[in-house]
């Protein structure tokens, strides 16, 4: 293998990692509130893919998680 093909490999392997490591973080807010109306609803969390529980984090128990309760969830998930 020349060093031509070795730095490309070494590239492709370094890209491969780091999107691999980006596919097991949360996505934002603003991404899986898909309809863009500033909550995401259990529709949302689960096509979001979220691991942490819809019920237990929608505090104010409106049915929604607002950008609030969104990001203490993620923070309470990774604590």
């Amino acid at each position: 293998m020349n060093k031509t093909q070795l730095i490309v490999a070494a590239a492709a392997a370094l890209l491969a990692s780091s999107v691999a490591f980006a596919a097991d973080e949360p996505p934002k807010f603003e991404v899986a509130d898909k309809n863009g109306d500033g909550v995401v609803d259990a529709a949302e969390h689960k096509a979001a893919g979220l691991q942490f529980d819809f019920g237990n984090n929608d505090t104010d128990g409106d049915g929604t998680l607002n950008k609030d309760e969104y990001q203490a969830a993620l923070d309470a998930e990774c604590a």
